[in-house]
């Protein structure tokens, strides 16, 4: 949606009123979308209420980071053509790059459940099992922002209209004539910048946390260089929660620490936050795509 404009709406001011009718702040041009409305036989569909998004944090062994990332490309690059995926990002960890984190979003559990029994699943697993320098961890949270309609992807789109899913080998490792691989050329030209705020509430506070999030990445997506701002809630510790906050450049984070509706809600938090925030800034392993980052309207 790079040509789309985002248009801002008044924020819930309950949790029970997300999981309803939302508006979808998304305008094409000349026109607003309209309603997205949730019914019970369109759940996974016009509703996040089904929605499984799972991080995994990943440790490799020093000096396998490069295997890693070859195998975690081509994984992902055939999990987005899965028909219920809705994002699967491979991300790097800035401060540290043998730490990475894999967020996988799908809009059912049958169709997070059944990534796990594919072959490029499974190949995955076999190919990177060797340079764990730990145990993968891993958790799952629930979708607060973006709303249902707002989950599209190229990838979805390209179903719809084929009606079939189309493995697509990655070509990561692809080497040119002065033996360079194109990923690292990529990796290198790459400015965007991804940070993962987690953040814990007092218990009881989480619906005036929420209304406050929900204005904030509703102006946050509006920044010229916002590619998306997702507001993650953890399923099993309702009080904790994960911004997903996407820009083109490193100097996007900085503009939007200096803009009122970030600080309105720093200054609304604040009172709620059981312990201080932790973000980790990670580099863009895949999609490398801005277009795949942006937030789009669902076309399936």
């Amino acid at each position: 949606m790079a040509s789309s404009r985002m248009m801002s709406a008044r924020a819930s001011p309950s949790l029970g009123r997300l999981r309803g009718a939302k508006p979808a702040l998304v305008s094409r041009p000349g026109r607003v979308a309209p309603p997205v409305r949730a019914s019970a036989a369109q759940r996974g569909r016009g509703s996040t209420d089904d929605y499984v998004v799972t991080l995994v944090n990943i440790s490799v062994t020093p000096g396998n980071e490069e295997g890693f990332v070859a195998h975690s490309v081509d994984n992902a690059t055939n999990s987005v053509e899965e028909p219920d995926n809705r994002r699967f990002d491979v991300l790097q960890d800035l401060d540290d790059p043998s730490k990475f984190a894999l967020l996988e979003v799908y809009s059912t559990s049958e169709g997070n459940d059944a990534h796990r029994d594919l072959p490029h699943s499974k190949a995955w697993r076999e190919g990177v099992k060797d340079w764990m320098a730990e145990k993968r961890t891993w958790s799952v949270y629930k979708p607060v922002y973006p709303w249902a309609g707002l989950w599209g992807t190229a990838a979805a789109s390209r179903r719809a209209k084929d009606g079939v899913q189309q493995p697509v080998q990655a070509a990561f490792l692809t080497l040119d004539k002065d033996g360079d691989t194109a990923g690292a050329k990529a990796a290198a030209e790459d400015t965007k910048q991804i940070t993962h705020v987690h953040v814990t509430c007092k218990p009881g506070t989480e619906d005036e946390f929420i209304e406050a999030c929900l204005a904030n990445a509703a102006s946050s997506v509006l920044e010229p260089d916002n590619l998306r701002f997702d507001v993650l809630r953890h399923r099993d510790e309702p009080n904790k929660f994960m911004l997903v906050e996407v820009y083109a450049t490193s100097e996007g984070p900085v503009a939007h620490k200096a803009t009122p509706h970030y600080n309105e809600w720093r200054t609304t938090v604040e009172p709620f936050m059981q312990e201080p925030r932790r973000a980790r800034k990670f580099r863009a392993v895949f999609p490398t795509d801005p277009a795949a980052w942006k937030m789009t309207l669902n076309d399936n």
